[in-house]
């Protein structure tokens, strides 16, 4: 049986624990509701701010908010120009902006840089250095990157907790969308200043329209009162009329003579006799094509004998849109095709159309047209389509094809539900064979490794450069991991040998990154970014090593 006072004795310490775990619950939602305050702070931008001209006052509102979190020495904000690149458009203070540029530069260089624009969070450098302790972190919305920020840190790793990482990714993610939506109003600032304008000349035009109507009206009183006069001066008209076709008819050869001056051909086309005649240039581009020395005018009075000249892929495409033409269709037609010449390479013709004489009902009577040997230009597009997908320097496919080529691969991969892997590859080192042997040496030298990657791999795989030391390889139709590493394994055993392009038995090692669809990821920029890690892990590993 319990007495009265150890009763009470033990509700005492029942109400004293109470009270304690009370006071402890109390303590931690106030910290909850001056987080939540705090975030919901720098979430938030005054909208006035808008309607200024220049962002700077926006600028100087985030790094405030930075400064307020973190204990920020020197803090720094870099915006993206129109050419990619970044600028610093502001630091506080300013005095120190040369050393936050320096700063920065040093992480361009060790690609700390790039690596704070993928991960899109606060990256932390100079731990474990010389340099002082700073935070550098991406500003970037759902539609692109608008800067980055850097900030040097007055303490120790200790002094930055991950609450103040955590509030300062929430700022400059609000802060990139304050930018843009300031981006977005000015624009609209100034589309309403041209529309302003415009609709005081689409007024202005109202005026010009109506005062125009009322002269034409007075025209046309005037104009019917001279007809009865113009009548008679049309019977002279008439007679000058038929003295100028005449003459008309006179200068079609000199018409003809000029326009194969520009090295075209002409040929006409008559719709009661069902036949052609070409100009003796025309028949000689389309003769050309046979390699004949001496081109019969008779044998091409119809269409359907230079057509026999055409390429069987091209023919339909050329007779849909000659018959469309010659039907009333359509007044006019120009199609590129080809025909094959004497030495079996095929020559590019351009051909044009036109209808130049109608009747009553509008069908055509007469079509003129003209031949053009356009296998030059044909030749020196292709040149340059292939100047525009390829990299100058060793040929491979530049990033530009390799998007497309990594796309449709992909695209087969979803469809028949197979594997495809994507190797991202980076030269160990490749600096130090440029200081050592220069920069023409290097060029050598990539040359000699893009060619040892295309032997490396299947006809059907894909090695492109991305750019710099960067290559990239695609491999379709794999059949699990196991194939993706016996690929990697020999482009590593191929690079283990000198090169031939370098003194002294200088080689050149790699690190590949491995990144496998559906495995680690579904779209392009998602396996480009896999395998990128993978590539710097496996550089973690020293020269000469692969990562998935």
């Amino acid at each position: 049986m319990v007495g009265p006072e150890e009763r009470i004795a033990y509700l005492e310490e029942r109400i004293r624990m109470l009270e304690e775990s009370n006071a402890f619950f109390w303590k931690e939602k106030n910290r909850a509701m001056e987080a939540l305050e705090s975030a919901i702070r720098l979430g938030s931008f005054d909208t006035s701010l808008n309607r200024l001209d220049d962002p700077q006052p926006i600028l100087e509102e985030i790094l405030k908010r930075a400064m307020d979190l973190l204990p920020f020495k020197v803090a720094a904000l870099y915006l993206v120009n129109d050419d990619s690149s970044f600028r610093q458009a502001l630091c506080i203070p300013a005095e120190r902006a040369l050393e936050v540029e320096d700063l920065v530069a040093r992480r361009i260089e060790d690609r700390t840089f790039s690596w704070a624009l993928k991960r899109k969070k606060p990256v932390l450098t100079g731990v474990a250095t010389f340099e002082p302790l700073h935070v550098m972190h991406v500003l970037t919305t759902i539609s692109r990157t608008r800067g980055m920020f850097a900030g040097i840190i007055d303490g120790e790793l200790r002094d930055v907790s991950d609450y103040s990482l955590s509030l300062l990714s929430v700022l400059l993610s609000k802060a990139a969308e304050a930018l843009e939506s300031f981006e977005l109003y000015h624009s609209v600032r100034s589309l309403n200043r041209d529309l302003s304008e415009r609709m005081s000349q689409l007024e202005e035009s109202r005026r010009e329209l109506e005062e125009y109507r009322k002269f034409l009206e007075f025209q046309v009183e005037k104009r019917t009162m001279d007809l009865s006069r113009a009548n008679e001066e049309m019977k002279m008209e008439i007679a000058e009329r038929m003295r100028v076709e005449e003459d008309l008819r006179s200068s079609e050869e000199m018409l003809r003579l000029a326009v194969e001056g520009m090295s075209e051909g002409l040929w006409i086309w008559d719709h009661a006799t069902g036949s052609t005649a070409l100009s003796p240039l025309s028949i000689e581009i389309l003769c050309e094509a046979e390699g004949k020395t001496s081109c019969d005018r008779q044998s091409f009075q119809s269409t359907e004998a230079w057509d026999r000249l055409v390429l069987d892929e091209d023919r339909d495409k050329l007779n849909k849109k000659r018959s469309r033409c010659f039907s009333g269709k359509i007044p006019s037609y120009s199609v590129e095709y080809r025909v094959k010449g004497a030495d079996g390479r095929s020559r590019w013709i351009l051909e044009r159309g036109r209808v130049v004489r109608k009747d009553g009902a509008g069908n055509p009577l007469t079509i003129a047209g003209t031949h053009s040997d356009i296998t030059g230009r044909k030749e020196l597009e292709e040149h340059i389509l292939f100047q525009a997908t390829h990299d100058f320097l060793t040929g491979l496919p530049n990033r530009f094809l390799f998007e497309d080529r990594l796309t449709q691969t992909l695209a087969r991969a979803r469809r028949l539900e197979e594997k495809a892997a994507l190797f991202f590859l980076d030269l160990d080192d490749f600096k130090m064979i440029n200081d050592r042997f220069g920069h023409a040496a290097g060029d050598l030298a990539l040359q000699e490794a893009a060619s040892l990657l295309a032997s490396s791999v299947r006809s059907m795989d894909t090695v492109c450069r991305l750019g710099g030391d960067e290559f990239t390889v695609i491999l379709p139709s794999v059949k699990d991991a196991g194939d993706a590493e016996t690929v990697a394994r020999r482009i590593i055993d191929v690079f283990d040998r000198p090169l031939k392009s370098l003194e002294g038995g200088a080689r050149l090692r790699l690190s590949v990154g491995i990144a496998l669809y559906p495995d680690h990821g579904n779209g392009a920029d998602e396996l480009l970014r896999r395998a990128d890690e993978a590539m710097y892990r496996a550089k973690e590993q020293g020269s000469g090593h692969y990562s998935f």
